[in-house]
């Protein structure tokens, strides 16, 4: 049994049943009884934010169950979920569902950086024409990239289309993919620093990663270097931050993710006054929602779970 428990919209559900072919799809939220019957027969569980869609009750009984296998998050991250509700589950993200879409947002946020748009156009709104060299040349730059999942892939993928050089960062110092020039597992962390012109953090969090970036390791960066977090807000530490980025005006950074927000059942709130800084951006999270979000890491998250129930199912008439 599959069972989904956010409600999904209606293109989404369309595609949710072809997984139907592997097993019965539940939408639990529509179900009115049986409902601990339903939990106790779940093999997979497709989850948005499990205890917003489960009681404590429930999520005690599927903390219990032998026959849940996988949890499969349609978030690409999992540090929302506490392993500690399914003990004997797989929790698999949605890893390179929303790459696409955020690698656009990536780059709306290094372009406006590396050609001042907002300051030019605030001149031009007080009557300053000024036609000064104050643009960066994003041909022939270095991008860190540090995290090199699906979204960083797709980074790297484009930044290859400037003419850029990447180098990347992730868990083996291993990849195959054709746009990395150098690639470093995090002990190449202040190599990488060192010499970037832009830096983009898409890495999940950890306790390795919760704040990474600190201000020695912001002072490792060049001076005029540009920082993107898309990550999770607690992989930069928010006081070195806030005081770097003040000391150092010609340093610019933007964040789409924060340290507390709503998109995890937090007020949002920061702790200093960032939005004050002129070389400072931010985006409320959104950089993977376009009209197309939901059916693009629907598919996504169905196409991941057709291919493991089919491998599944082959391994098992192998073995009969």
């Amino acid at each position: 049994m599959i069972t989904i428990t956010y409600q999904p919209k209606d293109k989404e559900r369309k595609i949710l049943l072809e997984l139907e072919e592997y097993g019965k799809v539940v939408f639990y939220q529509e179900i009115r009884e049986n409902k601990e019957d339903i939990l106790k027969n779940t093999e997979i569980l497709v989850t948005f934010f499990p205890d917003k869609e489960l009681s404590k009750h429930e999520l005690e009984l599927l903390s219990r169950s032998d026959k849940l296998k996988i949890v499969q998050s349609i978030l690409s991250g999992i540090d929302h979920i506490d392993s500690s509700w399914f003990p004997r589950a797989k929790i698999i993200g949605n890893t390179g569902a929303y790459s696409e879409i955020m690698v656009e947002h990536i780059f709306a946020f290094i372009l406006f950086w590396a050609k001042n748009l907002m300051e030019n156009h605030l001149k031009l709104k007080n009557g300053i024409y000024e036609q000064k060299a104050n643009s960066l040349l994003i041909k022939g730059k270095t991008i860190g990239i540090v995290g090199f999942g699906g979204i960083g892939k797709e980074v790297a993928r484009i930044a290859k289309a400037f003419y850029m050089k990447v180098l990347a960062i992730n868990t083996t110092g291993k990849t195959d993919s054709k746009y990395v020039d150098e690639i470093y597992t995090l002990e190449g962390l202040d190599y990488v620093l060192l010499n970037s012109d832009i830096v983009v953090l898409s890495l999940p969090l950890s306790k390795s990663t919760e704040n990474l970036i600190n201000y020695d390791k912001l002072r490792l960066m060049k001076r005029n270097a540009i920082l993107i977090n898309v990550g999770r807000g607690q992989i930069i530490n928010q006081k070195d931050l806030y005081y770097f980025l003040r000391d150092n005006p010609d340093f610019r950074c933007a964040l789409d993710v924060w340290w507390s927000e709503p998109a995890f059942n937090q007020e949002f709130k920061l702790n200093y006054p960032f939005f004050e800084l002129p070389n400072f951006l931010g985006s409320p999270h959104n950089s993977a929602l376009v009209p197309e979000t939901f059916e693009i890491r629907t598919r996504h998250l169905v196409e991941k779970l057709k291919k493991i129930l089919s491998e599944t199912t082959e391994r098992r008439r192998d073995n009969v």
